[in-house]
């Protein structure tokens, strides 16, 4: 059984502008696009080994291959729901619960975990970012770096506050499990390390992309980049950011000076990859792996 009908409804787009920029391309052009494909589903195998060193790390083991099939399912809800990451998330927490039987409390602490661990590569990003502008802004970046080590020593305050804000109800003993995570350097070093790479990644495709159309930006210029692509989705309320997110990238892009035609077309590239592609793959891992049941039962409630 598949999603209905109702999932696509005013979610549809016109691909033709995606598919005229592909076909522009020469062969070398192809050959860094199939590169930057491989890159971005490296990422997301990358999302789910993450994922299964902390469920590891609270005694939860689940097979790497069905976390996988899991966090492609859960990119295709993303792109179809409003809000980055907000469906998604939820499908993740749902899935690994109702098919192994881990309370909803314990799945939630696992992606929480993971996106705390995230705060310190898009720390750097900023870093790199501003050194991009200022070589010399010492302060602002020894600011960051201050926060970044006012989050680990304050790591118990952030972990309960957060969950406060979600709303989610831990026993004592889970609490506990999940703020001893800390403890074990191991694990955050895995998880931190893994975090870095995955947003390495991301630049590197960004990069690939570039180098299709004879464009080479250097790393700190596409960091900005990778970072001001993230805080279009965060803030966008469109499906899968659809439309912000564009015009947010071509915007920033020209902004820097870009000629619009290169920066419409290494835009089209990216999000035909990121959002396109990956919403089609999604989908198809969502009907195969037997989650549109669980996708379903989540659109009821």
């Amino acid at each position: 059984m598949v999603p209905d009908e109702g999932v696509w409804e005013g979610k549809m787009i016109d691909i033709t502008p995606y598919i005229k920029t592909l076909t522009s391309l020469n062969k070398r052009g192809f050959e860094l696009i199939g590169i930057a494909v491989a890159l971005y589903y490296l990422s997301a195998l990358i999302y789910a080994l993450r994922w299964k060193v902390v469920l590891n790390a609270i005694g939860k083991n689940i097979p790497i291959i069905e976390l996988l099939r899991i966090t492609l399912s859960s990119i295709f809800v993303n792109n179809v729901t409003p809000m980055s990451r907000g469906g998604g998330e939820i499908l993740r927490i749902t899935w690994v619960a109702k098919k192994y039987k881990i309370p909803v409390a314990i799945s939630t602490v696992s992606i929480v975990y993971e996106r705390i661990l995230e705060i310190f590569p898009i720390i750097f990003l900023a870093v790199m970012g501003i050194s991009y502008f200022a070589h010399h802004a010492i302060l602002i970046i020894l600011s960051l770096f201050l926060v970044a080590v006012i989050v680990w020593l304050n790591w118990e305050k952030i972990v309960i506050l957060s969950f406060k804000l979600l709303k989610i109800k831990l026993s004592h003993e889970e609490l506990v499990n999940l703020l001893s995570l800390r403890k074990r350097a191991s694990l955050t070093m895995m998880g931190v390390g893994l975090s870095f790479l995955v947003w390495f990644l991301d630049i590197m495709r960004l990069k690939v992309i570039a180098l299709a159309f004879s464009w080479n930006p250097s790393i700190k210029f596409l960091a900005i980049i990778s970072l001001a692509n993230l805080i279009f989705g965060l803030m966008a309320f469109t499906p899968g950011g659809i439309g912000i997110v564009e015009g947010g990238l071509i915007g920033t892009l020209v902004y820097f000076g870009i000629p619009s035609t290169l920066a419409i077309s290494i835009t089209l590239i990216e999000r035909f990859i990121s959002y396109v592609m990956s919403s089609a793959v999604g989908f198809a891992t969502l009907v195969v792996s037997g989650g549109a049941e669980i996708w379903k039962a989540l659109k009821s409630h």
